[in-house]
């Protein structure tokens, strides 16, 4: 027997693949993107902890609306367009950046003495009153004069004249000075004439031994000695000076206003996307786990191609070095528009009163017994997702590398996606989700102990159960446990559970504790609270089970679906009757 497609739902696939793909060449690299921005490690930790903020309201909100309205395709387009600007908006965010600048140095040298200058124009002079000398190579010298030689056209050339403490003087002609001097006591205070910084220079040594003063020979009194300088100091300059580029208070605030829009955004389109999903699935006898294959392969092809694209600076983009990204996600989000406008779908709109709807889904144990896992999940995620690629940045990890991490993630999905339907009623919701923290516990071990960045290759691949599985036995169960009437507003509450209350508390805790602690240790502490969290969560899991086999009534329960038990009287909806892809 072929394999049949299911024809309602082959556009919804191309929608999928389209969106999850667009979302996929982005999302890695946003947090490496603000670095080149300028911002520090406290400002991102601030903005990924503040920004799941933004967007708690608007998931729920707009999926009560095109609830109750029943219109979803209108407000799908209408925020795919919105969230294409505010992202594209983020590549022209100005830089702010510090700027070491290498100042060029001479020395003017007359019969009153010697200094070593520097133009001064971008900033003040910098105060060089140290506490260890310096050590300068001068050559290069000649002589400059304010009226030209016209009556002595066989000037004698100038000198340099080191003096010793005793008095004795020694002479060093101008075309032949290549004498590194090393000076014996701090540059002092300079003098600041206009623009231009002057460092006096008295006592200091040479390979001939030590002098006390410089002054200079030369053909007229209107002349001076002038040298190119070069500093021989180890490691930082001590005439180096820093330029700052940029304001970092617009930086912050305008990333941060354009990122906090974009998010709330892209959460919206994601919760109503869910939504659609779900009832086509219902609708057509389909498998939402084949749905959701089509959309994470697309996020494994187009991550890895955006770090190519990076990493060989394919085309002209200037300043704009993170230009291939936002290209492929604007292109993708658009085709996605349009398969949205051909889409077929119904959804049931509800007559009932709203509030009393709302209430009778937050009542829902079991939902807000997921909502509560959700929102842990996340939180691993959160801190997982914000710093792991500036973990492997400080690895040396290549962009490439980054968006084959997501690839790697994928992969393994795929098999376990297509047949979903069976692994969760095989599995079971709670056991999936379980599965989740023990592979957390694993992924965050594993990176606690690598040296090689390839290596998180491998550890990557475990999001089939923290991220794939774990969202296709949340999101069905979700939808088993609303109203139907209220299907988007469920998928809303789990999304802003895991993608927004959970990543903000993993990324401020996370960030807070990177600060402290350093990566490696956080990792691991990590890793020890998931394997803590799966522990407890089996154990009250086994005692419901055996307080069940044993007769004893709990209050009220809502349907549990697991290890393919479904009670009597109980339909499930999503699963596929005859295999169709």
């Amino acid at each position: 027997m072929g394999c049949n497609i299911n024809r309602p739902l082959f556009l919804h696939k191309i929608l999928f693949f389209t969106f999850y793909g667009a979302l996929g060449s982005i999302m890695a690299f946003l947090t490496i993107h603000m670095r080149t921005l300028g911002l520090n490690m406290a400002e991102i930790t601030w903005i990924n902890s503040i920004l799941p903020l933004t967007s708690l309201a608007g998931p729920p909100l707009v999926g009560l609306l095109a609830d109750r309205l029943g219109n979803y395709r209108v407000i799908t387009i209408v925020f795919m367009a919105l969230g294409a600007m505010m992202y594209t908006a983020l590549l022209f965010v100005p830089a702010y950046a510090v700027r070491s600048v290498q100042p060029v140095l001479s020395l003017t040298c007359d019969a009153e003495g010697a200094a070593i200058t520097l133009n001064s124009s971008e900033q003040s002079c910098p105060d060089l009153n140290r506490s260890h000398s310096s050590s300068f190579r001068i050559g290069g010298c000649k002589q400059e004069c304010l009226i030209p030689l016209e009556h002595n056209t066989t000037a004698e050339p100038a000198y340099l004249c080191l003096t010793r403490p005793g008095g004795d003087k020694e002479y060093i002609a101008c075309n032949e000075s290549k004498t590194p001097l090393e000076f014996s006591r701090p540059l002092v205070t300079p003098q600041d004439y206009g623009t231009v910084c002057h460092y006096p220079q008295h006592e200091f040594n040479t390979s001939e031994g030590q002098f006390i003063s410089l002054t200079c020979l030369t053909s007229a009194p209107n002349c001076t000695v002038v040298c190119d300088v070069s500093e021989m100091t180890e490691g930082n300059s001590l005439l180096q000076y820093s330029v700052v580029e940029g304001n970092a208070t617009v930086t912050f605030w305008l990333y941060f206003g354009f990122r906090a829009l974009a998010e709330m955004f892209i959460a919206i389109l994601v919760s109503l996307l869910e939504a659609v999903a779900l009832t086509m699935v219902h609708q057509h006898n389909g498998d939402y786990g084949r749905e959701k294959m089509c959309g994470i392969f697309a996020v494994g092809v187009f991550s890895p191609l955006c770090g190519y694209l990076m990493d060989t600076q394919t085309g002209t983009f200037g300043v704009y070095y993170y230009a291939p990204v936002f290209y492929v996600f604007d292109g993708l989000l658009m085709i996605t528009a349009i398969v949205t406008l051909f889409l077929p779908f119904e959804v049931e709109v509800t007559r009932k009163s709203l509030w009393k709807s709302i209430g009778s889904l937050i009542k829902t144990s079991e939902l807000n017994i997921l909502l509560l896992l959700m929102t842990l999940l996340g939180t691993f995620w959160g801190y997982l997702k914000t710093f792991v690629y500036v973990y492997l940045e400080d690895l040396h990890a290549s962009k490439l590398l980054m968006g084959l991490t997501v690839t790697i993630s994928i992969v393994p999905s795929l098999p376990f996606l297509y047949k979903s339907s069976a692994v969760v009623q095989f599995c079971g919701h709670h056991y999936l989700i379980m599965l989740a923290f023990v592979a957390y516990c694993i992924r965050f071990a594993g990176l606690s102990y690598i040296t090689n960045p390839w290596w998180a290759l491998l550890l990557e691949s475990l999001e089939l159960f923290t991220l794939n599985l774990m969202n296709v036995s949340a999101a069905t169960l979700a939808y088993k446990l609303a109203p139907k009437t209220f299907v988007a507003t469920a998928q809303a509450l789990v999304w802003v559970s895991h993608f927004n209350i959970g990543r903000c508390l993993g990324t401020f805790v996370g960030g807070y504790l990177t600060t402290q602690y350093g990566q490696v240790c956080v990792f691991q502490g990590a890793a020890v609270a998931a394997a803590i969290i799966a522990a407890v969560y089996l154990s009250i899991h086994q005692l419901i089970k055996h307080l069940k086999t044993q007769g004893k009534p709990l209050p009220k329960p809502q349907p549990i679906r697991e290890n393919g038990n479904v009670p009597n009287g109980h339909y499930t909806p999503l699963q596929a009757a005859d295999g169709r892809f």
